[in-house]
């Protein structure tokens, strides 16, 4: 297996920067995952690793060794695709074989590492059939499959769960996470969905714009986030940010007054869904009307309006009243946060 190191790595068309100075260290072993939306640079980063593309600035190292100028069929990486790039004029049995006859592994090997591999993603019995004659979650399998044969250094997945259901992305996550922990080698995991990456990742990488914004573990970021990206990211539905100013009376904002907030100036206010209730009156911090209310089954999420902004509640599953009706909520202020509004930036004090 093996670790991976980025120093300074970065990618630039023109004066079109993709990916700016990224410094990482992945861990031998781990599962760690780009998250961000789309055209913050995971993927080309990713890419850069593979070496499908290349760095104009920056060293990668592999298990110590530098790959900086190492072409991509010589880095013993696999990848996995969203677009499973299967043969389609070959057998499950051929798709998964071929990465070993391209490497001349001897052929009496070839038919057991196959089946194990199959094995291990739940295809041996499927094995003679075509990709046509395949589900999406199967054909994914097989790709997958083919990736594990090889016994790479490193996995690379670009958002390989992106085109199935929603039901067919669950159980696939529990496979991919199982069959990782087992063969125990080093991935790097590459998707928007921040629910794939707080149940896969050992950690996760947020990037935005070229550049990582924070680096943790799921609980990490979801607990402790480093900024308003991070933290507006990460949670679903996300955090509430909430723009005000601090003064002598507390944080306000429209139809918002916290007493007791320490600070001054511009700041605003985070706050997860989670973490907002339903009050008393006279005992709360926000003062409105039931903009919505989404009853999902085992919870409620509660929307109202302040000035212009919406703000999201999760209640309690049994919750129910009308729209426009006047709610009063007050927050967990132990869990809230503080980011100064101009930079973004978390305020810890």
């Amino acid at each position: 297996m093996a670790s991976i190191t980025l120093r300074g790595v970065s990618k630039s068309w023109g004066d079109v920067v993709g990916v700016s100075a990224v410094d990482l260290d992945i861990r031998d072993k781990e599962f760690i995952v780009f998250l961000g939306p789309s055209g913050c640079g995971k993927t080309t980063t990713m890419r850069m690793i593979a070496g499908l593309e290349e760095q104009t600035g920056g060293n990668i190292l592999i298990d110590g060794q530098d790959v900086t100028d190492v072409d991509a069929r010589d880095r013993d990486v696999a990848m996995v695709f969203q677009s499973y790039a299967l043969y389609p004029n070959m057998s499950i049995y051929e798709n998964i074989r071929f990465p070993l006859r391209m490497r001349n592994v001897p052929r009496q090997k070839q038919d057991a590492m196959v089946r194990e591999a199959a094995n291990m993603v739940e295809l041996g019995d499927l094995l003679e059939r075509k990709p046509k004659a395949l589900s999406g979650g199967q054909r994914q399998r097989a790709a997958l499959a083919r990736a594990i044969v090889r016994h790479p250094q490193v996995f690379l997945m670009d958002e390989p769960l992106s085109n199935l259901d929603a039901k067919l992305r669950l159980s696939m996550r529990a496979q991919l996470k199982h069959i990782q922990r087992r063969l125990e080698t080093t991935t790097v995991y590459v998707t928007h969905d921040q629910i794939e990456a707080m149940t896969l990742a050992d950690r996760i990488v947020i990037m935005n714009k070229g550049k990582i914004q924070q680096i943790g573990t799921p609980d990490d970021v979801y607990n402790d986030p480093a900024n308003v990206f991070v933290a507006g990211f990460i949670g679903s539905p996300p955090m509430n940010l909430i723009p005000g100013t601090i003064g002598k009376n507390g944080f306000e904002a429209p139809a918002t007054k916290i007493k007791g907030v320490k600070g001054s100036g511009n700041v605003t206010l985070g706050v997860r869904p989670e973490d907002i209730t339903v009050a008393k009156k006279g005992q709360s911090h926000i003062k409105s009307t039931i903009y919505s209310l989404e009853p999902t089954g085992d919870q409620t999420l509660l929307t109202v309006k302040l000035g212009n902004q919406l703000l999201v509640a999760r209640v309690d599953r049994s919750f129910r009243q009308q729209i426009d009706t006047p709610i009063e909520l007050a927050f967990d202020l132990e869990r809230a946060f503080k980011f100064d509004t101009a930079s973004g930036e978390r305020i810890r004090s």
